[in-house]
């Protein structure tokens, strides 16, 4: 369709760009007329510069327009934008041979991130064994945590840095579990590490050598390393995992909370009915760094839920029983929804991660307890877990009402992992025994 006014005239609005030059002009022209016509009295209107090279138009879009064709044919309509510029020279393009299209993929390898930290703590971890020849672990484990903080001081590097709670919080455990014998001294030990670790990265916020992520993860598996240092003194074999096991499903809960404050993020609060409104909240101008924060400590606590949970998990599988066939049981039940439908990537993993130790555990139990039922209920458990690929692509195409009572199931495994791992602790026992 040829877009005209009744006078066989079309109004345009001429865009001229020329390096810095820019100019817009309103003009009514012939539709009979041609771009490479009119193009002189254009130039005269706006002073255009001289210029060397051809011009060219395009719409506002940038599709290009024949300088050399009739308004009529361009289809122009009325209102529409022409741009006009300087042709640009077009760079051939260039036909790679094997070795290029090498070299390209190559240069895009090359970038990897995190040799320089991994080349560290390996230097750490080999610095340690030699150390071992001439002393205790423990004074060898503190001389090497002191030369991690200064090479990390040195090169200004975080990932460097994260060696020294490590290595500080082994050398503090190994003095203090070495001064004495039996399971009390080991839950001294796990406790002086725990905290020594965490003393260590608060020394790395002064120095500005650790971050939030790297803090987070610190206190978080000091805290439930800690937790599970406890059942040293509570007569359950199975204590000290049975523990770990409720504290880390008591901080997924508590994980977005801790997260939101630890940023400094509030709710905005709006004042009820007769309040002034200086009773609201201030507004915070760094919301969206709070907010990256807030995601960053969530992951590293969710991380640290993972490295606790997992090898406790495990041991309380491979005692075996009725008792922690059951708590691995709950675990899988409480978190398997929840990390499914959590919306960051690494929280996602590590929960998950965790609920399928779960699941490995349980069945380590059920094979160990050798009971056709909790044969059979682990079976269907393994059967389901390995199915995942079949039926995981469906479960977004639930039915809202489905998916409550996915949630109220989930409600229910994680309160009854309260009273299982209480009792596996021997808290129980020990109540019937005063």
């Amino acid at each position: 369709m040829v877009a005209t006014s009744a006078h066989h005239v079309v109004r345009v609005t001429v865009r001229v760009s020329v390096v810095a030059f820019h100019r817009d002009i309103d003009v009514t022209l012939p539709t009979s007329s041609t771009l490479a016509e009119v193009l002189p009295e254009l130039a005269r209107l706006v002073e255009l510069p001289e210029v060397h090279r051809p011009w060219q138009a395009s719409t506002a879009g940038g599709a290009p327009l024949d300088m050399h064709t009739p308004l009529y044919a361009l289809k122009l309509h009325d209102g529409a934008s022409v741009a006009l510029h300087p042709e640009e020279p077009t760079a051939p393009p260039v036909v790679r041979d094997a070795a290029d299209s090498l070299t390209g993929v190559a240069q895009s390898a090359r970038q990897v991130r995190g040799l320089d930290a991994a080349a560290t703590c390996a230097g750490l971890a080999a610095a340690v064994l030699v150390a071992r020849v001439y002393l205790p672990w423990h004074l060898a484990l503190g001389a090497v945590a002191l030369l991690a903080l200064a090479v990390a001081s040195a090169g200004r590097s975080r990932p460097g840095f994260a060696a020294v709670p490590v290595l500080a919080g082994l050398a503090a455990g190994v003095w203090v579990a070495g001064a004495g014998g039996g399971a009390v001294s080991v839950g001294l030990g796990a406790l002086a590490a725990a905290l020594t670790a965490v003393v260590a990265a608060g020394v790395g916020v002064v120095l500005r050598l650790a971050g939030p992520a790297l803090v987070a993860y610190v206190v978080g598996v000091s805290a439930l390393s800690g937790v599970g240092a406890l059942g040293a003194w509570l007569p359950g074999p199975l204590a000290a995992p049975a523990l770990t096991v409720l504290a880390g499903v008591l901080a997924v809960m508590a994980t977005p909370g801790i997260a939101t404050r630890a940023a400094g993020l509030t709710v905005p609060r709006v004042p009820t009915a007769g309040e002034e409104f200086d009773r609201s909240d201030d507004y915070q101008p760094d919301v969206d760094a709070r907010s990256a924060d807030a995601a960053t400590i969530a992951s590293a606590i969710s991380a640290a839920i993972a490295t606790c949970c997992v090898p406790a998990l495990l041991w309380v599988g491979r005692a075996g029983g009725v008792w922690p066939f059951a708590l691995c049981l709950t675990v899988a039940g409480a978190l398997v929804v929840y990390a499914s439908r959590h919306h960051w990537a690494l929280p996602r993993v590590c929960l998950t991660s965790v609920a399928l130790a779960a699941v490995v555990a349980a069945a380590a139990a059920a094979a160990h307890l050798g009971h056709p039922a909790a044969v059979a209920l682990a079976l269907l458990v393994a059967l389901s877990a390995a199915a995942t690929v079949v039926w995981a692509p469906r479960v977004p195409d639930l039915e809202p009402t489905t998916v409550v009572w996915f949630e109220r199931a989930e409600i229910a495994a994680t309160i009854a992992v309260i009273p299982l791992a209480v009792h596996l602790a021997g808290v129980f026992d020990m109540i019937r025994g005063l």
